[in-house]
């Protein structure tokens, strides 16, 4: 039988702390933290936690991401985070094991990171949050603090604390949500707009917020159950801001305003705020759809309802057969045998998670009406192609994808589309049609440059030959008659 070994950091601070554990207080006995869950969340918090110079061990289950992570390899897309990872590998920083006993034999500072995906019934599935608390109470050491940053219902962290009250003694439980943006999560972290931390244990909580703070970053501290509502209510509330730009811009193609003024307009007013009032094609990854699902579905559980939820999620699935059916129009009313460039397969730019991407909507929508389909995304490719028709044809290079196309469509608004030589694009193209899934693009910018652009909530502008000003459908109709 192979004896235990125990791992010890190679800094002599994180070495005194891990050796004598409860003889160190508060922040000494927390250079040494244990993470439980190398997935998303788990690995932007080791690397910010390693940046700000901890030592970490990262508990993962799965064993091939275990083994990828061990040779300082990031299965995951997230600025930044693959570089500080390397490092603290080579460096001996950071331990990948798959052994939380282990873990606990030298960290009194634990984070849950692990996943809580929606189940059949909408709500989250707390099986490996489960699983990790039973291990706690077997294998934790006294004055380990245990804190939650899995997404969980509102009342979950109480329960959790009910059942590692003791015997032998208890393990204080802190909520402490994450609010990260994939694409930005480690400089969230780093530059965030708040801690939130929850419980009924103020040394343990502080202990939290020691680790996980930054100076100039307003901390709130409150019970289990409100830290977990305000992560709820925060992407729930996104969602809902989305949704209603979404809806507005409905209303804008109707009457024949332009969407982007109106909410930049509404944005400017502080009670509202700029933030997430673009229309669109909505939203999607592993975060908001989920999140928003779980609230309703807390809530039905205590016979509450949200209504506005219910809508918003409405509004939003249905954003991505509207986009397919504007490219269907701006093609004259056909699909069947057109060529269609899809820019971005990505739910956002800055990273490579499909999870819920609209563009998986859009493009079963475009093959089913018989439409041929070449997409490009920058880092997206590897993991869109398992999910895709068979017959969409992936490509690297974006002015490959463009070439022939009878139409372009932007669904994903990474930076590298918003600088594209415009000029080379159009000739690539068989017919200048853009239509912008992201009311991202420059519409007179292109117009000039001869396409016809059509968007969310925008009048669809052209220019046309021998003119020197874009014109909108209603004035090459009033030209025409």
């Amino acid at each position: 039988m192979t004896p235990k070994t125990t791992w010890i950091p190679t800094q002599e601070s994180h070495v005194s702390a891990a050796a004598d554990g409860n003889e160190h207080s508060g922040q000494d006995r927390d250079w040494v933290v244990a993470i439980v869950g190398g997935g998303y969340v788990g690995l932007t918090l080791a690397a910010y936690l390693l940046a700000s110079g901890r030592s970490v061990l990262l508990v993962e289950a799965d064993p091939q991401r275990r083994h990828t992570l061990s040779r300082g390899e990031v299965p995951i897309y997230e600025a930044g985070v693959d570089s500080v990872l390397g490092q603290a590998v080579r460096e001996a920083t950071l331990e990948v094991t798959g052994d939380l006993e282990q873990a606990l034999d030298v960290a009194r500072m634990v984070f849950v990171t692990v996943g809580t995906p929606q189940a059949a019934d909408d709500h989250p599935d707390l099986s490996a949050v489960a699983s990790v608390i039973t291990e706690l109470r077997v294998h934790a050491k006294p004055g380990t603090v245990v804190a939650v940053k899995s997404t969980v219902p509102p009342g979950t962290a109480r329960l959790i604390q009910e059942q590692l009250e003791g015997p032998p003694f208890r393990l204080p439980v802190v909520s402490c949500p994450e609010f990260l943006r994939e694409g930005s999560a480690l400089r969230d972290m780093h530059q965030a707009a708040r801690h939130v931390i929850g419980g009924d244990d103020s040394e343990a909580m502080a202990r939290v917020a020691a680790v996980i703070g930054a100076p100039g970053v307003p901390l709130i501290s409150t019970d289990w159950t409100s830290a977990e509502l305000i992560k709820y209510g925060s992407n729930s509330f996104l969602a809902l801001k989305i949704s209603f730009a979404n809806e507005l811009a409905r209303f804008a193609d109707q009457v024949g305003a332009d969407i982007v003024p109106v909410v930049r307009g509404m944005g400017l007013d502080p009670r509202i705020g700029p933030e997430a009032m673009r229309a669109g094609l909505g939203f999607g990854g592993c975060c908001l759809p989920k999140d928003v699902r779980g609230l309703i579905a807390s809530a039905e559980r205590h016979s509450a309802e949200f209504g506005t939820l219910k809508a918003a999620l409405h509004v939003n699935g249905s954003q991505r057969t509207l986009f397919t059916e504007k490219i269907r129009q701006a093609l004259g009313g056909q699909l069947s045998g057109q060529r269609i460039a899809v820019l971005g397969l990505a739910f956002k730019p800055g990273t490579d998670d499909m999870r819920d991407a609209p563009s998986l909507d859009v493009i079963r929508g475009l093959v089913a009406q018989g439409a041929e389909v070449t997409a490009h995304d920058p880092c997206a490719i590897g993991k869109a192609a398992p999910l895709l028709p068979p017959h969409v044809r992936l490509t690297h290079d974006p002015y490959e994808c463009l070439s022939g196309a009878d139409a372009t469509a932007i669904v994903t608004e990474w930076p590298e589309y918003l600088r594209l030589d415009w000029n080379q694009v159009r000739l690539l193209m068989r017919h200048p049609v853009m239509v912008d899934g992201r009311n991202c693009l420059e519409a007179g910018e292109l117009s000039r440059q001869g396409f016809r652009y059509h968007a969310f909530g925008r009048p669809p502008a052209w220019t046309e030959r021998g003119t020197s000003q874009p014109q909108t459908t209603a004035q090459a109709q009033t030209a025409s008659a």
